[in-house]
């Protein structure tokens, strides 16, 4: 072949690489980068040849140049389309099991060394190591037997013609799979029923039968003129398919992307529908379901449940949806078990996902006894069987509302930070709801309080001039009326009419705003006081009275006496609820700082609130006529308002009560005044 007619396929081979070179600018995939480099090491093994002399003997370095290339060519295609092609470790570990010693036997060929012993251990550690990597990566199987089989057959006829001192025939088995396992990879890994595959793997197998080909024609018809050019149609064949794969992957890629986007446009606009429902006032309950089947129909995942803190009694189910009726129901028995505490840990224990998203293995989550799906996961990086996912419901304050639990995703490699946000989003617009929802609540029940304060100040007045009459004349008559049953019955009834001023004292307490005198506090001090308090009479009952007060609790600008009364008030409620019970008689008084609040809860083991709804009204008492007023909590409620503070009541389960009192952290305005008069001055 005359030097003019190699350069056509020289200059085509050139055209190719800079075709794959201006490809992998803007594809950054090991796969298409190993294509350029076997591209490049063809057009290298096609100048070796156009360097050769036409007649003559060709020299041993161009020789090497060009088998060597030839065969580090075959070696780049079978690691680009193998299951390894983007784990980098694996890739290049393939890359020098089967390339060192498939390229040193080419190079051993075209120096025409003669001892046996070089050629038989390239061919054992290239093809024992290509079948041991492929178990290893495969496992055994029907596919890697079959290759292994294949390579196993191949490298008997190979090595014992090496033996023989017969070196042609391992050429031509290195070769010949070289070239044709890529089309068999080709299939296995990248299949789909496109020109560019079916092209490139068809042109594989046409390319990798050349040499098995060319040596039986040298032996059959040595003088066959065969044109070089139908040698290397094989080549034009791949080349051609493998642009064509590339431009499919692109276009499916652009098609997978707007597929994507339509999905987002349409998980967008149904979120956003949802979120102008919750943030127009719509009731929370009514639309749970509804964002509940939202998840589900537009986001990765099958199953959606929302759970709602349901103010110590556990979690309930409000919304769900990927459940049947067997297991919702299974589940609203388990959420009851349940609490906001849970989900705390939950998260605190999970791994982060997304911003407000945490995962649990199926190990880790078995504390909670969740929900088990049926679906059943291959292990990967992403989920497995039993994992659960969490996206709690947060207050502005740091409080755990609820939660959005997920579960069966439809991709698991979907189960990430981007996938999670827009449901996250959402998870904030409904906490943002339930906390509207909450604050209303307290709205109206501070309106009502109000109405009651404004109609009890009038009638305490009006109650406190008779009152006071009664009590003068009371203790006039009681120097008149000489020891007996008349002066009893007169003590009794001054006793009656003091009980009725003291009532009257708190209603008028309860009604208007009394001048206080803050200063800033060590709360742990006051505690301690009041414990101390009551510390006989529930020792001398039996009672346990348990303090967590933290050492590094901020002081707070509180009145000191104030204060003092709504601590002593919520003891003796806790004391009157657990002193006639059975079983453990324990109180527990905690106080801690929690952003810019104190926080203090007072928690005992009685039977709990009845009615959490009315416990802060007026009046609203379940103990037994003459034990209380009913004014304790509400008098407690205006005081802690007045401070700035939050008061908030929950039973516990299985029995139980909590009482937290939050109060901001601040200065005195004395202590204000002052320093700003320093300041002044």
């Amino acid at each position: 072949m005359t030097l003019l007619e190699k350069i056509p396929t020289v200059v085509t081979v050139a055209v190719l690489v800079g075709i794959f070179l201006a490809l992998k600018r803007h594809s950054h995939s090991a796969r298409l980068q190993l294509w350029m480099v076997a591209w490049f090491l063809i057009f290298t093994h096609f100048v070796a040849q156009l360097l050769e002399p036409a007649t003559g003997d060709v020299s041993s370095y161009l020789l090497a140049i060009d088998l060597g290339s030839l065969q580090a060519a075959a070696v780049a295609f079978v690691v680009s389309v193998s299951a390894v092609a983007e784990d980098k470790r694996k890739r290049t570990l393939m890359l020098l099991i089967t390339g060192l010693p498939s390229v040193a036997y080419a190079i051993l060929a075209s120096y025409d060394v003669h001892p046996r012993w070089p050629y038989v251990l390239c061919l054992i550690t290239c093809f024992v190591g290509g079948i041991l990597l492929l178990f290893w990566l495969r496992r055994f199987s029907l596919y890697a037997v079959s290759l292994a089989l294949l390579g196993s057959a191949t490298a008997l006829w190979a090595i014992r013609a090496a033996m023989r001192g017969s070196f042609d025939e391992g050429l031509t088995a290195l070769l010949g799979l070289g070239f044709a396992l890529p089309g068999v990879f080709l299939c296995r890994n990248y299949w789909r029923a496109s020109p560019g595959i079916l092209t490139a793997a068809g042109g594989f197998f046409c390319w990798g039968a050349v040499f098995p080909v060319g040596m039986l024609l040298d032996h059959i018809a040595p003088h066959a003129n065969v044109p070089a050019e139908l040698w290397n149609t094989p080549k034009l064949f791949v080349a051609f398919g493998m642009i064509l794969a590339v431009v499919e992957d692109k276009s499916e890629s652009i098609e997978t992307m707007q597929r994507k986007e339509r999905g987002l446009n349409h998980q967008l606009e149904r979120f956003s529908t949802i979120t102008s429902q919750l943030l127009s006032g719509a009731t929370v309950d009514l639309l749970c379901n509804e964002i509940a089947s939202a998840i589900t129909d537009v986001s990765n995942f099958r199953l959606a449940v929302i759970q709602l803190d349901s103010g110590g009694y556990g979690l309930r189910v409000a919304g769900a949806s990927g459940l049947s009726p067997a297991a919702l129901a299974q589940l609203e028995q388990k959420a009851r078990r349940w609490t906001a505490d849970d989900i705390k840990d939950f998260c605190s224990r999970g791994r982060q996902i997304g911003q407000n998203s945490f995962l649990l293995s199926e190990a880790e989550a078995a504390k909670y006894d969740p929900l088990k799906s049926s679906l059943c996961y291959d292990r990967n990086p992403y989920w497995n069987t039993g994992d659960e996912l969490l996206i709690p419901l947060c207050s502005a304050r740091g409080g755990y509302l609820g939660c959005i639990a997920l579960d069966d995703p439809r991709n698991v490699e979907a189960v990430n930070a981007p996938e999670l946000a827009r449901i996250e989003l959402l998870a904030a617009d409904l906490a943002v709801a339930l906390e509207l929802k909450s604050l209303q609540n307290q709205l109206i029940r501070s309106e009502k309080l109000a109405a009651l304060g404004q109609l009890v100040a009038g009638v305490a007045h009006e109650l406190n001039n008779p009152l006071t009459a009664v009590m003068g004349y009371g203790d006039l008559l009681g120097d008149d009326v000489p020891t007996g049953p008349a002066r009893d019955k007169l003590d009794k009834l001054v006793n009656e009419s003091r009980r009725m001023k003291k009532i009257v004292e708190n209603l008028l307490r309860f009604s208007r705003q009394s001048t206080m005198d803050r200063q800033t506090v060590d709360l742990a001090p006051v505690i301690k006081d009041v414990l101390a308090l009551r510390d006989y009479y529930a020792h001398t009952r039996g009672l346990e009275i348990l303090s967590d007060v933290r050492s590094n609790l901020p002081r707070v600008a509180v009145d000191e006496d104030q204060f003092k009364q709504i601590l002593l008030n919520l003891l003796n409620n806790s004391i009157d609820a657990v002193e006639n019970i059975e079983g453990p008689k324990r109180i527990t008084v905690r106080a801690f700082a929690r952003g810019n609040r104190a926080i203090i809860e007072v928690e005992d083991t009685g039977p709990g609130f009845k009615d959490l709804n009315r416990a802060l009204d007026p009046f609203y008492t379940t103990k037994p006529v003459g034990k209380g007023t009913g004014l304790g909590l509400s008098i407690c409620y205006g005081i802690i308002k007045e401070h700035d503070g939050e008061i908030r009541l929950a039973n516990l389960q299985p029995r139980g009560s909590l009482v937290t009192v939050e109060l901001p952290l601040g200065v005195s305005k004395a202590m204000s005044n002052a320093a700003k008069a320093a300041e002044m001055g």
